[in-house]
């Protein structure tokens, strides 16, 4: 059979440092070049991405697309509006893919035609310590077709989460029919594992075939200055409000919404600690919605840490010191 057309999105977003890398990733993959659409969709950059895409774009080996920053969602949605193959791979700007890796995905699709979604492991590149680590996949979903629906209960009942990002392919016919939000924003890739699942089944090979690259400059990394972070953490409890909307407004059955919520309660209270605002109130209230309003069963409130969340910040503060105490203890008693 003839090598279907495959489309590879990357959504960028002043990664000038690394996008080449991300590119030339897929234009040495073993899967036939000419059968591979390169398309990147620009949200605003204000750093020197075309100047470094500009090459790329007169040879016409990537499709570039600019607008306004509107966000990695909206980014996202637009360059899989433009894909005209038949599997769409995701890859972020700032991360890359072994050479084998769009082969090994296509034989799977094409192998099985209710497979809606291929993901594999990371290998995670923690950059500041030129650390490379594989990531920890369950054995019970690795080398086989599986139910998207079972899938989701799976991860969300135990609070994991695995085959978004640049693992990330799905077919085309199954993800041009999901309309993206905006405001799911920095949620996106947990949004298109969510959205796509119940359309089929998903496939995880066990051979890792891409690389997260971890970096000062990675959304996901925490942010050194305690006010960047804090507009961080309200970004995401936005994208996590939007995520729990659509769920819910599209009758997603009712324990996974049931999760969510909980998990969406659970990074609202986290952030009030972070932000040094949790009070009486904020607890009492969480335990309210928790215990009485969702009832989760005591596997849930384990898997998502649910009693941590009951300490009050004047105990977690002490805490914090012990522990920060013992630690510079132990420094001196081995120096």
């Amino acid at each position: 059979m003839p090598a279907p057309l495959v489309s590879v999105i990357i959504p960028t977003y002043n990664y000038t440092n690394y996008i080449l890398e991300a590119i030339n990733s897929v234009l040495e993959q073993t899967y036939p070049q000419d059968k591979i659409e390169i398309i990147v969709v620009d949200d605003g950059s204000t750093d020197r991405t075309h100047d470094t895409l500009k090459k790329l774009i007169d040879q016409n080996t990537i499709k570039y697309f600019y607008q306004e920053n509107k966000g990695k969602a909206n980014a996202t949605f637009n360059a899989i509006k433009k894909c005209t193959g038949k599997y769409i791979f995701n890859l972020d700007a700032d991360d890359y893919f072994f050479k084998d890796k769009i082969a090994a995905y296509v034989k799977v699709f094409e192998n099985d035609d209710e497979i809606v979604h291929v993901g594999t492991a990371a290998k995670v590149l923690y950059q500041n310590k030129n650390l490379l680590v594989t990531e920890k996949l369950p054995k019970d979903i690795l080398g086989k077709p599986l139910h998207g629906k079972w899938l989701l209960h799976r991860f969300y009942s135990s609070n994991m989460f695995f085959g978004g990002g640049t693992t990330y392919a799905a077919k085309a016919s199954a993800l041009k029919t999901i309309v993206i939000p905006d405001a799911v924003d920095m949620y996106i890739d947990e949004f298109l594992l969510l959205a796509v699942l119940p359309l089929g089944k998903s496939y995880f090979l066990d051979e890792p075939l891409s690389v997260w690259r971890m970096h000062k400059d990675n959304f996901s990394v925490y942010a050194a200055l305690k006010e960047n972070q804090i507009k961080k953490d309200e970004r995401l409890l936005r994208s996590s409000a939007a995520v729990l909307k659509y769920l819910i407004e599209n009758n997603f059955d009712d324990y996974l919404v049931k999760i969510y919520q909980l998990q969406d309660a659970t990074r609202q209270i986290a952030f009030k600690e972070i932000s040094n605002s949790k009070s009486v109130n904020d607890i009492y209230n969480y335990a309210i919605k928790v215990f009485f309003n969702l009832k989760p069963g005591l596997k849930l409130i384990s898997k998502y840490h649910v009693i941590n969340r009951l300490v009050p910040l004047t105990v977690l503060k002490l805490i914090k010191k012990t522990q920060h105490h013992n630690s510079v203890s132990n420094i001196k008693a081995t120096v």
